[in-house]
């Protein structure tokens, strides 16, 4: 199935960009999210990293974002969020 990704970024005090994407697709906006990424970035850099979390989330019926619940001990930093539409 084709998806179509459209992504708008803003560059935060930090320095890093914060991208909002939307995966959608002919007919409706299926995800939705957010990726911080670094100043040195290319846009290749960020749509693999959207497009490597989107297959995870697609191969799952639910999505996780273990920095919400107590799933580990010790937390891994994440950069990305993910919402279903």
């Amino acid at each position: 199935m084709n998806y179509k990704l459209s992504l708008k970024s803003k560059r935060l005090v930090s320095g890093k960009c914060q991208v909002k994407f939307v995966v959608s697709d002919s007919k409706t906006d299926l995800l939705y999210g957010y990726v911080l990424s670094e100043a040195g970035a290319t846009l290749k850099d960020v749509v693999g990293k959207i497009e490597t979390e989107v297959k995870l989330t697609q191969s799952s019926d639910q999505i996780y974002h273990n920095h919400l619940y107590n799933l580990h001990s010790k937390q891994q930093p994440r950069d990305i969020l993910i919402f279903k539409n």
